[in-house]
């Protein structure tokens, strides 16, 4: 009795170990699951089957329509790695609840993708080649997802990542950019900075996200804005920017006062201001301004300087907090007045700065015909070229001609005292002016 007991134990236990696990040359079936390497085989399987995990297939394209008709109970379906580039959603309603897609070299997914998918629940997207995600992309009842690891792109409109919900979205600060000109920078801050820069962008101009950079100090992200205003026919700096500015092109216009540049809080982070090619004819109205102490680049090229405020200038840039290294200074091509008063102080200003200013030898007088530093550079003039009288002698001609002067009325003097001294002796008659004398 005992013995047929053991028996019926021992085929028991062969027969569950034969239901609960299968293993064919690619897949292994166990209770509800089913695992596959490579291929997916074309046989029937058990319509109890729940959950398909799915490894390294050789398919370009994932048909969700052939695997729900295959396996109409599926509630978790996960496909990893490999070669699937594109993902056809299925025709008719499913019951899965959880769908993963990962590490596959799918680029593009359908906005409708889950529109059949009425009980999904997880929708795991991660480690695929995806640059975006439409911004209508239909969530229906999800409650989580997973994008990281993409290679989203932060050079197209990123309006979608603003429209994702961060409560679904689990891994919303993990997402970076992917390539030029943010790569490695977290997606979401780009995609506000791109927002902003586009809702407050001046009129006329071009504005950018040149680069994010993280403050050393803080350990925040702040971003390089550029903004491109040049040969737009403008008559006066722009009376907005976007908010951070730091780089401003505004070359090619017809530019003359630069007071805003003071007074506008517009330009409170602005370092770098290109103003080639314009009708500056001051910069006196910038003496104690915050921009003098803060600047980074400021270029003045082809305008119509005569002269600057050279002391306000050389102390302002003494307390300028990216000096000396990320200064970048350009006074080439404007008409400078090389006069004695002006111009040695302004050569001292060349001389102690000359690393900062990078067009020291297009620094040139002004044409003046008939004048002989006539489009000098001014850092290599010397003094007695400049200050000088405009007429026909010199300082030191009018000199050497006063000694002379001087001399011969010294050699006069002595040469009728000793002629009055040897009438005196012969004749021994005083000389006249003595006679007159009380």
């Amino acid at each position: 009795m005992m013995f047929v007991i053991y028996w019926l134990i021992f085929l028991r236990i062969l027969h569950g170990s034969m239901t609960s696990a299968r293993t064919t040359q690619y897949c292994t079936f166990q209770k509800d699951k089913l695992k596959c390497h490579e291929h997916l085989p074309n046989i029937p399987y058990p319509s109890n089957i729940t959950v398909l995990e799915l490894s390294d297939l050789n398919w370009e394209i994932l048909d969700l329509n052939n695997i729900a008709n295959k396996f109409p109970n599926l509630q978790r379906l996960s496909v990893i790695g490999r070669n699937i580039v594109r993902v056809v959603p299925p025709e008719n309603e499913t019951s899965i609840k959880v769908l993963e897609l990962r590490r596959l070299t799918i680029t593009n997914i359908s906005s409708t993708l889950l529109s059949n998918f009425p009980s999904i629940e997880d929708l795991i997207l991660e480690g695929n080649h995806l640059y975006s995600l439409d911004k209508n992309f239909y969530l229906g009842p999800l409650q989580r997802i997973y994008l990281k690891h993409n290679k989203w792109k932060c050079s197209e409109d990123l309006e979608w990542v603003l429209n994702l919900n961060r409560t679904i979205v689990q891994d919303i600060d993990e997402l970076v950019c992917h390539g030029i000109p943010h790569s490695g920078k977290p997606l979401f801050p780009i995609a506000q900075y791109l927002k902003d820069i586009k809702d407050q962008c001046t009129e006329k101009c071009n504005c950018l996200l040149a680069h994010v950079v993280r403050d050393p100090k803080s350990d925040l992200l702040e971003p390089i804005i550029l903004v491109n205003c040049s040969y737009r026919d403008l008559t006066e700096l722009p009376s907005k920017l976007p908010h951070k500015t730091n780089i401003l092109h505004l070359e090619g216009n017809s530019i003359e006062n630069l007071k805003p540049l003071k007074t506008n809080p517009a330009y409170r982070s602005l370092m770098d201001l290109y103003l080639d090619n314009n009708k500056v004819n001051s910069i006196g109205v910038l003496e104690g301004s915050h921009w003098l102490t803060h600047l980074r680049a400021f270029s003045l090229k082809g305008n119509k300087l005569i002269k600057l405020p050279v002391y306000a200038l050389d102390n302002a840039l003494e307390k300028n907090i990216n000096m000396p290294n990320a200064v970048r200074i350009l006074f080439g091509g404007n008409p400078w007045r090389c006069d004695c008063v002006f111009v040695p102080v302004f050569q001292e200003m060349l001389q102690k700065y000359a690393p900062q200013i990078k067009d020291i030898n297009d620094i040139r007088c002004a044409y003046v015909e008939g004048d002989e530093n006539s489009l000098l550079p001014i850092a290599e003039l010397s003094r007695s070229s400049v200050c000088k009288y405009p007429t026909e002698y010199s300082v030191q001609e009018a000199l050497d001609l006063l000694n002379a002067v001087l001399a011969c009325l010294i050699l006069f003097i002595l040469g009728k005292l000793a002629y009055d001294y040897y009438h005196f002796k012969r004749s021994g008659r005083l000389p006249w002016i003595v006679t007159k004398m009380p």
